[in-house]
């Protein structure tokens, strides 16, 4: 795990949690909107940092490194968690166990794959497809269009895919895909047993478009029943990071509130 650090440490912190195939860079273009104000630690969890040797194992193993992290930086409080896709599952981890005091958190686009009978054979195909894809980027972008079957699942433009995978970092593994997807699977389990909290701030970002959010938006609620349900108009799975002046500005009246 790598911690990017951004802005004065004098500042309150905002933690950037990328998703999955994706490294802090991610965030590369919203960062400069955020660092006058704010102390950014823009983070490569195990297995997308870039180093071969790390493997993403669980959220809850991703979530205690992360506070163990912060906590060696002198970083006992945090003003907001932002977990983007995959990434609100470490998110949602450390702002249930607070082993940093973390104030609030944004999840954007935790979409829960819940397809009844069809969801182990469909959760089985998902790491070799993924890790297929990372071969074929080359082409992706030569042709400028990403896989119908990923395209399906986030209803995002193709320019806007490819130009988050641009940013993708080197030497992930497929048990890093694999582990991923079960754990994606399994998060909003894991959730039920979560500690319930009217009073936490939360707030849900997704795309318009992006499916799979229905199911995700009333499991959460029930954990955290005032949450914010914060939907982009004619947006895709993440692509409110394609437009990182008014994600800066939504983050900022979020943190405001």
């Amino acid at each position: 795990m790598k911690i990017n650090e951004f802005g004065s440490k004098n500042n309150p912190k905002i933690v950037l949690i990328p998703g999955t195939m994706m490294c802090w860079k991610q965030f590369g273009s919203v960062i400069p909107f955020l660092e006058e104000d704010y102390h950014i630690l823009a983070v490569s969890t195990d297995g997308f940092d870039g180093d071969s040797d790390s493997t993403f194992t669980t959220a809850k193993a991703s979530a205690h490194k992360l506070a163990m992290s912060l906590r060696e930086k002198g970083v006992d409080e945090v003003e907001l968690v932002f977990g983007e896709s995959f990434g609100s599952a470490t998110a949602a981890v450390i702002f249930n166990t607070q082993e940093v005091k973390v104030n609030s958190i944004i999840m954007n686009g935790p979409q829960r794959f819940d397809f009844g009978f069809l969801t182990k054979p469909i959760a089985s195909m998902i790491p070799g497809n993924q890790y297929r894809f990372l071969g074929k980027m080359d082409k992706a972008q030569q042709k400028g269009k990403i896989p119908f079957m990923l395209k399906l699942f986030t209803r995002s433009s193709d320019e806007n895919m490819l130009g988050m995978f641009a940013k993708m970092p080197e030497n992930i593994s497929y048990e890093t895909l694999k582990n991923c997807t079960e754990e994606g699977i399994s998060l909003y389990n894991e959730m039920e047993k979560f500690e319930v909290r009217p009073d936490a701030k939360v707030s849900v970002w997704h795309g318009q478009k992006e499916p799979n959010m229905k199911k995700a938006i009333l499991a959460i609620r029930k954990i955290y029943p005032n949450m914010e349900d914060h939907p982009f108009k004619d947006m895709g799975h993440g692509e409110i990071i394609a437009h990182p002046d008014l994600m800066a500005d939504e983050i900022k009246k979020f943190i405001r509130k």
